[in-house]
């Protein structure tokens, strides 16, 4: 592998080139509002993108838009003076002046946002209707628990992210860019906030590497430091309080990661470790690989063509929460057996078991579509002719089942869509002795 070349190549695709593709959508809906509460025609008046567009950290194929549309305060008198969740009621508000340019266009209110999931557009928009104060922070609404108004400074943490590429020479911005693809591969759940928080505190400590390599593998050693019991950082430019969400479960992945790069040696192994860490978002871009080497060879000894589906291929990826699926295992005349526990007790998974797969805490993606991908890559698959990796659609309940049905290495993935996103994935593997 060309490593210098390669993760040159990975970094520049991986990058939100431009705002074109939202810019149509935040004009109209920013024309809609100022005619309503300003009777102005201005489409880019009284708008301001935020969230990690807005600091300019967000990746391609970015699935969400965050803006804030700056109100009169006349309308914050008015719907703080109502006795019960004013904030509700102006959610509702918005979302129905939203609603009159977008008719058929799926739109709510949800707790401090008004969401637009746009049928035609690979994305959908979080506008918040935000009040400006004194101080240049935003107070917004917030309808759970009976209401309240809560504060937002979006604004210094957008300078914040501006002084961190400029002092780094864009490698701050390549490492925020880094870490959104490695949380997306592994399915779990890392807010955009914290992670340019940290990738920023990263650079305030000292003896970072130059190479992207090396200060790929620095920056794992970091996080794997990160106190996991920890319930919030500073952010970045503000000071605002971002919490730490499941449990810190970036601390472990981070240490996992971490000894992955160190322990690849060689540019196969080192090559390899960063296609585990950043799947098919590197192995695109690989410039004179040697990955899947022994697949290759295979692949042509058995005369099979192997023709694996990538979730990526098919929606785009924000993984916004953890998700689990488990395996009960199950032969005639025993008890049936949760595969994780045989993997960690080192129980043999033999031929001719009955694995019935599913989705922990099922009840939580209520409202989205399961799809399940089960992929075989040993000798024994290309021998016969069974290589499978298709990604096919499941039912609504997150269960699939199968049949253990020849030795090799197998895993199955599971992957939860929403409005056209992949908002959640996990993965088990499947080792048939």
């Amino acid at each position: 592998m060309d490593e210098g070349r390669s993760l040159e190549l990975f970094f520049d695709s991986i990058s939100l080139g431009t705002m074109d593709e939202y810019q149509p959508s935040i004009e109209s809906l920013t024309k809609v509002l100022n005619k309503k509460y300003y009777d102005a025609e201005s489409i880019d008046d009284h708008c301001i993108v935020v969230g990690s567009v807005g600091r300019k950290t967000a990746v391609s194929k970015t699935s969400d838009l965050d803006l804030l549309f700056i109100l009169p305060h006349e309308v914050y008198t008015r719907f703080n003076a109502y006795e019960s969740n004013g904030q509700s009621a102006l959610l509702q508000e918005v979302k129905n002046a939203i609603r009159s340019r977008y008719p058929k266009t799926k739109i709510k209110g949800d707790g401090q946002a008004v969401v637009v999931s746009f049928t035609n557009r690979a994305y959908s928009i979080d506008l918040v209707p935000a009040f400006e104060q004194s101080d240049g922070t935003f107070k917004y609404p917030d309808s759970n628990d009976g209401g309240s108004w809560k504060i937002t400074n979006p604004i210094p943490e957008q300078d914040a992210c501006s002084d961190l590429f400029l002092a780094t020479n864009g490698d701050g911005k390549r490492l925020c860019n880094a870490l959104r693809i490695w949380k997306n591969t592994f399915g779990f759940h890392f807010k955009g906030l914290l992670i340019d928080t940290l990738v920023d505190s990263f650079y305030s400590s000292d003896n970072r590497s130059e190479e992207p390599y090396d200060l790929l593998t620095d920056l794992f050693e970091y996080l794997s430091n990160q106190d996991q019991t920890q319930s919030f950082w500073y952010a970045l430019g503000s000071n605002q309080h971002v919490t730490n969400d499941d449990n810190g479960a970036f601390v472990l992945k981070a240490k996992k990661a971490h000894d992955r790069l160190i322990k690849a040696t060689g540019s196969d192994e080192r090559e390899c470790a960063l296609i585990d860490l950043f799947g098919k978002s590197f192995s695109d871009v690989v410039v004179d690989g040697t990955s899947n080497y022994e697949e290759k060879e295979w692949s042509t000894k058995y005369g099979v063509v192997v023709r694996e589906q990538f979730i990526e291929d098919l929606f785009n990826v924000d993984v916004r929460r953890s998700m689990r699926i488990d395996c009960k295992v199950s032969q005639r005349g025993f008890r049936p057996t949760l595969l994780r526990d045989m993997l960690a007790k080192h129980l043999p998974l033999l031929r001719g078991r009955s694995l019935f797969f599913f989705v922990d805490d099922v009840d939580s993606f209520a409202g989205c579509d399961f799809y399940w991908k089960i992929r075989n890559c040993g000798e024994v698959a290309f021998q016969r002719g069974c290589v499978r990796g298709a990604i096919c659609r499941g039912n609504e309940i997150g269960t699939h089942v199968e049949e253990t049905a020849f030795i090799g290495p197998h895993y199955v993935e599971c992957y939860a869509i929403s409005n056209g996103v992949c908002i959640a994935r996990s993965r088990i593997e499947v080792p048939i002795d």
